[in-house]
């Protein structure tokens, strides 16, 4: 993680459990926080900050950098755009209302904004802005490397263990290379004989092997903090066996 990420001090900004529930819910439909976990998210709605906004104020202003996202808890906003000729500006979209969000991009880098955001009332919003959101998911990150790191070490194949097999960057590049993949209860993770590259850890759920001459009774359940694919860290050999989620897997 960068210094900043590292150096990020977690703050939580008082609010009714009916805020938390309403920044919540705006921001697991937002594809940008798709991938954070729960105690990240719980982390992120803490460091949401109040901001109150006065009828026909400019929240955003198209072509400022932006650096915060924002959630309505009341009011409405106008969304316009400013046309080529620099003279007219043109309504796009319905208002914003209680349980919208936007201003997404500014937590990812600091494009210009797109359009400028007006309030058509008096409004109360709730903001995050890219340091806060930067310091949060970056620190979640390095939390989920060091776990994978130390599981990674412990993992057998055959009767090597990695950590005497790869070299210490080696097993820190594929820690911080883990990504997190959701499956649902029968979705196929892998198929015996099809070539596979892919080492899977299991954080939630459960996962039921079953092999081509061992008939259709499975013949391994995995659970949590247990792994299956682990051959594909060194070779890209065929799968032998395959894999189905008995429940919702992460």
């Amino acid at each position: 993680a960068k210094a900043a990420e590292k150096d990020y001090v977690k703050k939580s900004i008082p609010k009714s459990d009916e805020v938390k529930k309403l920044i919540y819910n705006a921001i697991t439909l937002n594809t940008l926080f798709r991938a954070c976990s729960e105690e990240e998210l719980v982390d992120l709605v803490d460091a949401f900050d109040s901001a109150e906004f006065k009828s026909g104020s400019v929240v955003i202003q198209q072509g400022d950098e932006g650096e915060h996202f924002y959630v309505v808890e009341s009011g409405a906003l106008d969304i316009t755009v400013r046309m080529g000729d620099g003279q007219s500006d043109i309504h796009v979209g319905v208002p914003y209302v209680p349980g919208s969000a936007f201003g997404e991009l500014a937590l990812m880098y600091g494009s210009p904004r797109a359009a400028t955001i007006r309030a058509k009332e008096d409004c109360k919003l709730w903001s995050i802005d890219r340091h806060a959101f930067r310091g949060i998911t970056g620190q979640h990150k390095l939390k989920r490397a060091e776990r994978h790191l130390e599981f990674l070490r412990k993992v057998k194949i055959g009767d090597k263990v990695i950590g005497d097999v790869l070299r210490p960057s080696d097993i820190d590049a594929m820690a911080l290379a883990t990504q997190k993949d959701s499956f649902l209860k029968g979705d196929v993770i892998v198929r015996e004989g099809e070539k596979g590259d892919i080492f899977y850890l299991i954080e939630s759920g459960t996962v039921e092997v079953f092999k081509k001459d061992s008939g259709k009774e499975p013949v391994a359940t995995l659970t949590a903090g247990q792994f299956f694919g682990e051959r594909s860290l060194l070779s890209e050999d065929v799968r032998q066996a395959t894999c189905i989620a008995a429940s919702d897997v992460q």
